[in-house]
């Protein structure tokens, strides 16, 4: 049966993690496969590996994320605590429908920046720069 949950276990157990620097600085990661129970140290292990910076920006880029469980949530939520506690800013890009749906059923989608697409993102950003002062000014 397609969509059955033997189908949903195989594909849990792959995620693809691909990162590179932000033109306006900090860093994006392209999420691929799921975000669940088995795969979440995945990411946690990519967001270790990056340069420490004073501030750090980074993008979850969640097209091509085709699942996620209440562990890969927690986990979008532990890396926002982190990026938030170095001073830094966490956004979610452009979330699969299957990804958008549980993060509005769980109301995380109204907790973390999400934006649509990467122009959003940007234009988000810049208003946040205006707000705070650019990355590395006082303000």
């Amino acid at each position: 049966m397609p969509g059955s949950r033997d189908e949903q276990s195989a594909a849990a157990d792959t995620l693809t993690v691909h990162t590179g620097p932000l033109p306006e600085g900090g860093f994006l990661l392209t999420l691929t496969g799921a975000l669940d129970h088995h795969t979440n140290s995945r990411l946690t292990s990519s967001l270790q590996a990056l340069p420490q910076t004073a501030t750090p920006t980074v993008w979850l880029e969640l097209s091509g994320l085709s699942f996620i469980d209440s562990t890969g949530l927690t986990c979008l939520l532990q890396v926002s605590r982190a990026v938030g506690a170095a001073g830094g800013h966490l956004a979610l890009i452009a979330p699969s429908p299957p990804v958008q749906q549980m993060l509005d059923i769980t109301g995380i989608g109204q907790v973390l920046a999400v934006h649509p697409d990467h122009r959003t993102a940007r234009a988000a950003r810049g208003r946040q720069d205006e707000q705070h002062g650019a990355p590395g000014e006082a303000g």
